[in-house]
């Protein structure tokens, strides 16, 4: 889709339609809320359904849209894929041969930034091209998404496995505090005895005292936002200022994207909101489900829109 809604990028390419539910973030998958919409007889989400092939019309539009950034002098930010993972282990043809396709587009779209956005790192290393494997295109940013400090220690270290310039997380829906200093990695350097940290610059293993040569630290961006749409859970607004506070000490760009449904604020509009639309956390902190379009966002009455450098 030309000219995205989604604010943290410009365009939205999606190879094929269709994924498999694989943790707590996916509970009220938009997406697949999406599919069901237009193709409720013949969906294409969980293990048994096939993937939706995408025309070669539509395979296209990122030629198109490196001519026009070629032209304007300004690289266009490409997220790939909303209605997809790119990752995803899946034997369908669709995936495997679009998978193949796309990686050759973006080796031809040099004016392109592609968002790859995955909730399987695991599987970066194993489905990119072997040429990648020393390094990603410099066009290429690889994320995943974080919902809790669980998705958080399992996936963050897959992520940094990855030899790209640009690493990003996706923090939405933010479901539970996420602490990145205690996220830790192994140390290649005494055959794996011991750890160092995500975050902090020139770090050395505190068992052999070598400075560590990998690809840590490495996490460039860091995006975050609660959930909407129906059934959505409400983000404690501490969550995302630790997760903000986090990102300026290690001074990693930080975009605040919505609140969700949920807002802490008892503004005009949540008076006289039922019982069945609030929610108090433990400690008192009261919660209202206005829905996205009011909630906004601000946080702490500021915008926080932080982009790695291009």
């Amino acid at each position: 889709m030309e000219n995205s809604r989604i604010e943290w990028t410009d365009h939205t390419f999606n190879p094929w339609w269709g994924c498999m539910k694989v943790s707590e973030g996916c509970k009220n998958c938009y997406a697949e809320t999406l599919d069901n919409r237009y193709h409720h007889a013949d969906p294409h989400w969980g293990p048994n359904s096939a993937r939706k092939q995408m025309s070669d019309k539509h395979w296209m539009q990122p030629f198109i849209w490196d001519e026009k950034a070629f032209k304007s002098g300004i690289k266009a930010k490409v997220f790939c894929a909303s209605m997809a993972d790119v990752f995803e282990d899946n034997d369908d043809l669709v995936v495997v041969y679009g998978r193949r396709r796309l990686f050759n587009i973006i080796e031809n779209t040099p004016n392109l930034i592609w968002q790859l956005l995955t909730k399987r790192p695991e599987n970066i290393m194993k489905f990119i091209p072997l040429h990648w494997a020393s390094s990603l295109p410099n066009n290429v940013w690889i994320g995943t998404s974080v919902e809790n400090q669980d998705a958080a220690e399992n996936r963050i270290p897959e992520l940094l496995n990855v030899p790209a310039r640009v690493r990003f997380l996706s923090c939405e829906p933010l479901l539970g505090p996420v602490d990145l200093s205690a996220i830790w990695v192994k140390c290649h350097n005494c055959d794996g005895s011991a750890s160092v940290p995500v975050e902090g610059g020139g770090v050395s293993c505190p068992v052999c005292l070598t400075p560590y040569q990998g690809t840590v630290p490495g996490i460039n961006w860091v995006i975050c936002g609660g959930e909407s749409g129906p059934g959505a859970r409400p983000m404690h607004p501490d969550w995302a200022r630790s997760l903000r506070d986090e990102c300026k000490v290690a001074r990693i760009p930080f975009f605040f994207k919505q609140w969700g449904n949920w807002h802490e604020s008892d503004l005009d509009e949540g008076k006289g909101i039922g019982i069945e639309r609030r929610h108090l956390f433990p400690g008192g902190k009261l919660m209202y489900n206005l829905g996205n379009k009011k909630t906004g966002a601000l946080l702490d009455g500021k915008e926080w829109k932080g982009f790695p450098e291009c």
